[in-house]
């Protein structure tokens, strides 16, 4: 029953064994991984699994700690079992052993960073088996690590991934010198302390950054001025150097290092040139030189170097001189700038023109004066003492007037001045007294001809001697040149406007322009002004005052070449010559004429000049060619009807005017183009002065007076015995209103041959006879038709 029970409880105790998170294996080789922090479990046996094995991953400085704790011992006697730690190559760094169920705890420290391993064990310990099952959860304790194994534990260790050894900027980082200092990188610059030459271990500190380092010598090329930028590298390093030639500044006052620096310590003699730097003879032209021939006297000689370019190089490297011109740096007694001539440095005025050698003072002891080109005993420069004026010319020196010719005129001598006291002239081939140079003082502009001429040119021909040359083919006159516009006038010279009439308005001038930028021909009133119709006279210019005739003298006429004057200011010109137009007859009296005569008083304005005009006050008449005071104009007041009848008999003056009237009693007489009364209006009795109309026509007038009146006078009629001009049936002279017996009557008391009845009885006798025999034949006549 017991074992029975037993059995039970044993299945229900491995029942209730946790199973392992991850399977230990049995060779170091084939450990199982641990996770620090978290528990793996497993279970061993003395008689069959004895052994298993774990690893952690460490680095140097962790401290590895396994709790492990075990349970389920054996049926009957409990178990045993060992436990150690082991480093990647299997050397034990503790182990302990345990019996029976417990948590224990072992550790070792990291020695590098490796895999550590963990093994368990099952030892036997009698008749029965030796098992038990454990959990096993490791620690790493990180608070010594050194991660890179550089020494330096993580905390401490400023580089904690990078192995270095570096101590003085930072802790454990690398340091390619090993002086201490660690390599600047992309976290840590030089800076921020970082080593300034990580290659250099003897400097390490770079305070003005100019790549020399802080450290003295024997360090490697210590900064003579550590606080100072500098790029100086000859005489010392890092300190200021100007003119970047590698030599420093000179520092008498010790503003750039903890000493002062003279040249003579070696300091740049001339710190802003960087062709310079030593002066030996310190007379402050540079020991250096440019030119390559220069090379044969002075190498060996440790004095300067062959430098392109270099500045004002010292010919007289060994000895003081201030010379400047010539070469440099050699003495100078008299301090021109020229050096004194010795054995190897002459004054030779060709070599020292043809290739600049040889050029050393020729005046010595003059500082005014140093060269002379022609060796004629007088210095070349004009502002020294005695100058040259004529440096290459040997016979000439002096210059009085300065233009470059001298004043030498002795035999032999060249370049002499013919105006000496000229500066702009010297020679004047022609002799006229103008000097040949066209850009000196009044040059003669005809050289080779002798002239006066001094106004628009000088020394050429001038013919009427007024100052103004006579114009040639190159030089026209004026207004298209300069040249005299009157070669043959003394007083005038100048034509502006080119019209022939000169610009001189002095008195007493000839033909003086009055117009004198305005063409002109005027002659008469004045020269040269406009004359638009070429007669002489100019046109008015009111606005400048010049006013036409007659209250100027101007052209009254400007249109019309042959008048221009105007006395009386008529509009009609003074010019009586033949083919002058409208000229003005009464030329000192204004007037309005202009038929008959131009110019003369017309009161009535019809044309016609009142001596002239029949009709001086009838503007629309002023002709009479018949003398009968009636004018011939037809359309004009009491026009003529007949103008050129002769009318010396009588003039008409009712039916029209002017026409002739023999027997003057108004009326005219009848013409073939003026009919008599009735059929006209003109004299029906041109002889009877007290009848001229007949309204019926019958010879008698309508006059009531007179002898021939008519008395019916609209009725035509031959009566002129009772009446005159009645109608007269029979035409006995009596009007038929007065009766035929009445008529026979008078007509027989006054004349009985006149009368009819005198001859009635004939008459009946005859009247009776006549019908007797017309009745007779009549008979007759109706006898035979029948």
């Amino acid at each position: 029953m017991r074992a029975g029970l037993r059995v039970i409880a044993i299945f229900i105790a491995l029942t209730l064994i946790p199973i392992p998170t991850v399977s230990a294996d049995d060779t170091m080789a084939t450990a199982a991984v641990l996770t620090d922090g978290a528990t793996s479990s497993g279970s061993v046996d003395a008689d069959g699994d004895t052994t298993d094995w774990w690893k952690i991953e460490a680095w140097t400085g962790d401290s590895v700690s396994l709790s492990v704790s075990t349970c389920c011992h054996g049926t009957f006697d409990g178990y045993d079992g060992q436990m150690g730690i082991y480093d990647s190559g299997g050397n034990e760094l503790t182990s302990t052993s345990f019996a029976n169920d417990g948590t224990r705890n072992i550790a070792a420290t990291a020695t590098s960073h490796d895999w550590y391993f963990f093994r368990i064990k099952a030892v036997p310990d009698g008749w029965f088996s030796s098992q038990f099952n454990y959990d096993v959860t490791p620690q790493l304790q990180t608070g010594y690590r050194d991660t890179d194994d550089d020494g330096f534990t993580d905390n401490d260790d400023d580089c904690d991934t990078v192995a270095g050894d570096s101590t003085s900027d930072r802790n454990g980082c690398p340091d390619s010198d090993g002086d201490g200092y660690s390599d600047p990188g992309s976290g840590w610059s030089v800076a921020q302390g970082a080593d300034a030459f990580p290659s250099d271990n003897t400097q390490w500190l770079d305070s003005d950054g100019d790549d020399f380092g802080d450290n003295p010598a024997p360090a490697t090329n210590p900064d003579g001025c550590p606080d100072f930028y500098g790029h100086s590298t000859q005489d010392r390093n890092g300190c200021t150097d100007s003119d970047a030639d590698g030599w420093s500044d000179p520092d008498p006052n010790s503003l750039w290092s903890d000493s002062p620096w003279y040249i003579s310590d070696g300091a740049d003699a001339f710190f802003q040139d960087n062709t310079q730097w030593h002066d030996t003879d310190s007379d402050q032209f540079g020991d250096n030189w440019a030119d390559m021939t220069w090379g044969v006297m002075r190498n060996g000689t440790g004095i300067g170097e062959f430098v392109e370019n270099a500045t004002r190089p010292d010919f007289c490297p060994t000895e003081w001189g201030n010379s400047t011109a010539d070469r440099f740096g050699c003495v100078d007694v008299d301090g021109d700038g020229w050096s004194n001539p010795d054995m190897n440095w002459t004054y030779d005025p060709v070599l020292c023109q043809s290739d600049e050698t040889h050029c050393a003072d020729a005046f010595p002891n003059d500082p005014t004066q140093w060269a002379d080109r022609d060796l004629d005993g007088f210095g070349d420069n004009p502002l020294g003492t005695d100058p040259d004026a004529f440096p290459d010319n040997p016979t000439q020196w002096l210059d009085t007037d300065g233009d470059g010719y001298g004043d030498n005129t002795a035999s032999g001598a060249w370049q002499a001045d013919n105006f000496s006291e000229e500066p702009t002239q010297w020679a004047d081939l022609d002799g006229d007294g103008y000097g040949d140079n066209l850009s000196g003082s009044e040059p003669d502009s005809c050289i080779n001809r002798i002239g006066s001429s001094h106004h628009d040119r000088y020394g050429c021909p001038d013919s009427d001697g007024d100052g103004y040359s006579n114009a040639d083919g190159t030089w026209l006159a004026h207004p298209s040149g300069f040249g005299d516009a009157f070669p043959e006038e003394i007083t005038q010279w100048h034509d502006v406007d080119g019209d022939s009439f000169g610009d001189n308005q002095e008195l007493g001038a000839w033909q003086s322009d009055s117009c004198v930028a305005t063409f002109g021909k005027s002659y008469r009133d004045r020269w040269g002004c406009p004359d638009t119709d070429s007669d002489g006279s100019s046109d008015a210019q009111p606005e400048l005052g010049w006013l036409a005739n007659p209250f100027g003298e101007a052209d009254a006429f400007i249109n019309d070449p042959t008048q221009w004057e105007d006395i009386d200011g008529d509009g009609f010109g003074d010019n009586q010559a033949a083919g002058a137009t409208t000229p003005d007859r009464c030329k000192e009296t204004p007037g309005t004429s202009r038929e008959d005569r131009h110019g003369c008083t017309d009161s009535d304005n019809d044309g016609y000049s009142d001596m002239g005009d029949r009709f001086p006050y009838d503007p629309s008449q002023w002709a009479d060619s018949d003398g009968d005071g009636f004018g011939d104009n037809s359309f004009g007041h009491q026009s003529d009807s007949c103008p050129f009848e002769e009318v010396s008999l009588g003039v008409s003056l009712i039916d029209r005017l002017g026409c002739p009237d023999l027997d003057r009693d108004g009326y005219s007489d009848a013409d073939e183009t003026w009919l008599a009364n009735p059929e006209g209006e003109a004299d029906a009795f041109p002889k009877n002065r007290l009848q001229w109309a007949d309204e019926d026509g019958d010879g008698y007038g309508d006059n009531t007076m007179g002898s021939l009146r008519d008395d019916c006078p609209s009725k035509a009629g031959t009566s002129y015995i009772d009446l005159q001009g009645c109608p007269d049936s029979n035409s006995d002279g009596f009007s038929d209103s007065y009766g035929t017996i009445n008529a026979h009557i008078s007509l027989m008391s006054e004349n009985p041959s006149s009368s009819l009845f005198t001859f009635l009885p004939p008459i009946i006798i005859f009247f009776l006879t006549f019908l007797f025999v017309t009745a007779l034949r009549k008979e007759d006549g109706g006898e035979i038709l029948e």
